[in-house]
Formats: C-alpha cells, structure tokens, sequence
C-alpha cells in the first residue's frame, strides 16, 4: 500500500541551526535534515512557496497481507489506564483521588520531589497548613499512606548476588561480596508504554518506506519505522506480527548511591515505536528506568582478577534484567496497545545507546577495538573496509577460548580479535538480535570531543601555531546566533559540548586563508561536513552518501596532518 502526500507548490526543507551558546536556542542535534520533523505530529511542515516544480512524498506501507502492525481483533480493548478511571468511577472517587482535589495533589507532588521525611513531617504540621490548607493527610505517616494508594507502575524485584573470591579471609575461607541487583520486569514496562494513551498520537505499529523525489529514488529515514532493519525483520515473522523495537541505554558516570556505601549505575528502555521527538522529551516519561546495575568493590579477588569480575557482574546483571525480553521474543506476547486494540508484540533488542568504553564492555572487546567491525588496533584510522563482528563467532571464539583448547593458530586469532573472554554475554541468547548492529553513535566522545577537539584541533595547531589560532579566533567579528572567542582557546579550561559545537561552527572561517598547505582546508571542511551529517536526526540516501563522500575526502588528504607536520 502506497499514501502519497502531494505537496504541490509548496517547499520541504532542512533547518540549521542558529545557536549554541543558549540552553534554550537550538543546536544542529534539535533539527532534522528533511521533514517531516521529530514529534508527537507524524505529519510535514510545510511553506507555500510558488513557481516551484510539483513534490511528492511517498509513503509505502507494509504489504497489508502480511498484516504488520494490525489489531488482533476489531474488538476494542481497555488498556491500564482506562482501566485505573473506571475504578475509580466505580468506587465514586475524585479524578485527582486518593488526593481531595488538584490543590492537594500538587502540594503532595511538591513534598515527593523536593522534601525529605523528617521535614514533610515538620512541614504538615505548620500551624498554616493544619488550619487553612487543611490537607487530607496530617502528618508523614498519613502522608506515604495516601502516596501508596496511588495506582502503582511496575513493580521493583531484588536479587543478591554473592561474589566468592580468589582471597581467602584469616580463617582459610574465601573471601565474599554481596551484591544487590534492583530491576523491573522489562516487558512490563513496555506494556506500560505501549498501553499509554498520551502516545497514541505519536505512535506506530509496521514499518514504512518513504521517498522524497517524484523518482522515488531518494530514500528518507527519519523513524526507527523508516529504517530497512524493521522491514527486513518483519519479513521473517510470522504474519501479524507486531514488532516492538527495544532501545537499551546505560550510563556508568551517572551512578546512584544507594544506603551504606553501595553504588548502581542505571539502565534505561524505551521503545522505537514512539516517535523520536517524544522519546527525546523527559517530560513525556517515554523512557523508562528498569534497572540499576550494582557497582562493587570487589576486594575478595586478586588484583589481576578484578576486572575480569566486573565484566562477568555486568553480563549476569543483565541477563537477569533481560530474561523476560528474551522468552517474549520468541513467540511474541499478546498486549493491548494505546488505542485500545489488542497486538501480538514481539520485544526484540534493536539499539543500545551507550558511550564507547560501554560499548566495549556490551560487545565483550577490548577498549582498544571496534566494539563494531573486526578492524584492527593499528588499522583504525585506515578507510579500507572490513568485515563486521558476527555474534555466532565471537560466542564460538569465547567458548572455545574458555575450555582452554586451543592452537597457535587460534591464539594469533584470539589475540587480533579483541575479544575478552567473558561467558554467556547478555545478548547470547537475544531472539533475532544483533549486538554488533545495535549501537547507537556516540558523538559527543567520538565526534565533536575526539575527532574534532582531540584531533583535528591539534593537528591544525601544530601545524599553524597556537598563537595564530589564538589571534584568528579574537579576530573573528561577532554575529548573532555565533559565539565569539574573544580570549582564543588557549585560556579555555573546561570544555563542553558547547564549547565544541561553538568552535565548530567558525572553525572552517578561522582556518581559510591560512598559511599553509591548502589541503588543510579541505580536510577541516571535510571533517565538518561529516560531523555535521552524522549529527542529523533525519536523513536521505543522498546524505549518507555525501556523509561518506566527506570520509573518503578527508582519508585523501589526511597525510597534509603528517607530511606538513613534519
């Protein structure tokens, strides 16, 4: 099935950004390259624009045979939320109950997130508030009483993990460490998400092609929807299926304190089938906490042995987080999704965002690898193509390395390979998923931090002087919407993502006219229009391929860095 959108006289265009210096003005991450835009609204933005050629934008849905996407039945069905209202019709309470009114309910959500214990109690018992707010709770006891008769989310389940050791204690016994695994069900959580009415709107259940030239031969991919992995997968399942793209993220500098000195670093899910712009927004809850993983010390081991413990503790962590996404994903699991039909959903792992040394420890490599592709260590900064990372040999390279047979052959591979030797990663048994394809760009670190400051900038420094760039940059005349650099960037301490985006958008002027060789030039440019590609949220066939132009010029003139340098 094909629905076209004829867009006659009317113009579909990308939007840049503007500035970087304000939290509240844009940057090149809030714009897409093409509509329609990112949020709750599927449809373009439009501009009448006339004289102009007539433009279509073809959609092709799923074949409606197969039945992507589609109800089980044409029978609506009631989801939690409706679920929660009719109970309380029925037992005759307010919309805002268990508290008396919206007044009350927002007092109650102020002392939740804001107020400790101790002081709520204080608080409740001010003179002001026992006499004229008059609140339907009197003190901190009657207080969480009401707060627990809110309708609950998904419950939080405990596991402890006893660590033994390779020290022994003073009496000849090996040493121990207990820790704590808090984790939710996580197709439960999905279920939430799924049943949510605030997305039905900004939903979507089969996958889709989408075209922008009335030749159909530029691609857009603007949605998880949009992208051939949902289409290539969803013809291998059954018809009637329901795919639920699973997006994974942790993040190990964000840790939690939990009581004594325990610490947990999170693990977040939400669901591809929510529109991008609602995910990104912290308001519209789209993502969901379903884990903290436990950060031990892990002093019962040796010190050769310690990493190696904390790389076995993360996979077993997450094996156990994700052991009911596992079984869904193999023969689906009936849910009621938010506009009250009932789907059958396959849960399958599609994405892991993460930074790169994250990224290395999910795909069982070393950090001086490609958590990716098989490059090797010294090969990295070639552009030669080279074979992805395959999951069935890793797991068979890991075995074998694990059972201790092995051969000189085998251990010249093992050891160009990469791959740290860690049993039953979490993603071993994955239905219909593959690790190696599901990481997420991590550009702040590798990008703007690594290509751009840690590289480039050093390279074009060494090669024009500090001082120079120095005075380029207080030189450059100020302009709305661009940083100026009155003090250059030698006397800039702590650099931030802003600060790299700022520099990135004048740098190309900073460093035109310099005195040196020009290809300097076309690699800072070229270096620029691949960060700037990459750094899309919605792209076509024609940019990717100009993203890769833009890799192959800067490899073309790179050695200027080396040969100028010298």
């Amino acid at each position: 099935m094909e629905e076209v959108v004829d867009t006659s006289d009317m113009d579909i265009y990308p939007v840049w950004p503007v500035n970087v210096d304000s939290d509240n003005d844009p940057t090149i991450d809030d714009f897409d390259a093409c509509a329609p835009p990112s949020g709750t609204s599927l449809g373009v933005i439009i501009e009448d624009v006339s004289d102009e050629d007539d433009k279509k934008w073809h959609t092709s849905k799923y074949p409606d045979e197969q039945g992507a996407g589609a109800p089980i039945s044409a029978a609506p069905k009631r989801t939690l939320f409706h679920r929660i209202r009719d109970d309380q019709i029925l037992r005759g309470a307010e919309i805002w109950g268990p508290f008396a009114d919206k007044d009350e309910w927002e007092m109650a959500k102020w002392l939740i997130k804001n107020v400790g214990h101790k002081a709520t109690d204080e608080f409740l018992k001010l003179n002001m508030i026992t006499t004229k707010a008059r609140p339907s709770f009197h003190n901190k006891e009657q207080f969480l009483k009401t707060i627990d008769g809110l309708p609950a989310g998904v419950p939080w389940k405990l596991e402890t993990l006893t660590l033994r050791g390779d020290l022994q204690d003073s009496k000849g016994k090996a040493r121990t460490e207990e820790l704590e695994l808090w984790y939710r069900d996580p197709v439960e959580c999905i279920r939430e998400l799924l049943e949510n009415p605030i997305f039905c709107d900004s939903m979507k259940y089969a996958p889709e092609r989408i075209v922008l030239d009335r030749h159909r031969e530029v691609e857009v991919i603007n949605e998880m929807w949009t992208a051939s992995w949902w289409w290539e997968l969803q013809q291998i399942l059954p018809p009637g299926a329901t795919i639920c793209p699973i997006i994974l993220s942790s993040d190990k500098t964000q840790l939690s304190q939990f009581r004594g000195d325990k610490s947990a670093w999170p693990v977040y899910l939400t669901i591809g089938n929510i529109a991008k712009g609602t995910r990104r927004e912290a308001s519209s809850h789209a993502t969901v906490l379903i884990g903290y993983l436990p950060v031990g010390k892990f002093d019962c081991y040796l010190d050769s042995a310690k990493q190696f413990a904390r790389y076995w503790v993360f996979h077993h962590c997450m094996n156990v987080v994700l052991t009911s996404v596992k079984e869904a994903g193999k023969t689906g699991i009936m849910m009621t999704c938010s506009d009250e039909h009932e789907r059958w959903i396959w849960p399958i792992v599609a994405a892991y965002v993460a930074d790169y040394p994250e990224q290395c420890l999910v795909a069982c490599c070393k950090e001086n690898r490609c958590p990716l592709c098989q490059v090797g260590r010294n090969e990295r900064g070639d552009n030669n193509p080279c074979l992805p990372r395959d999951a069935g040999q890793t797991l068979d390279m890991i075995q074998q390395h694990l059972s201790g047979i092995s051969d000189t052959n085998f251990t010249k591979d093992w050891e160009n390979s990469g791959i740290r030797g860690v049993p039953n990663p979490f993603w071993h048994d994955l239905p219909f998923s593959n690790i190696f394809e599901a990481f997420t760009p991590d550009l702040l670190h590798q990008l703007h931090k690594g290509v751009f400051k840690d590289h480039l900038i050093k390279w074009c420094t060494n090669l024009v002087g500090e001082d120079e760039i120095d005075e380029r940059f207080k030189a450059m005349s100020g302009h709305p919407g661009l940083r100026h650099f009155k003090t250059g960037l030698s006397s800039i301490s702590q650099w931030t993502g802003a600060e790299y985006k700022a520099m990135e958008q004048v740098f190309l002027a900073i460093m035109a006219e310099a005195k040196v060789d020009k290809r300097m030039v076309i690699a800072v440019r070229s270096t620029l229009d691949f960060i700037y590609f990459a750094s899309l949220h919605s792209h076509t066939s024609h940019m990717l391929a100009s993203l890769s132009h833009a890799l192959d010029e800067l490899h073309r003139v790179k050695d200027v860095f080396i040969k100028t340098g010298e």
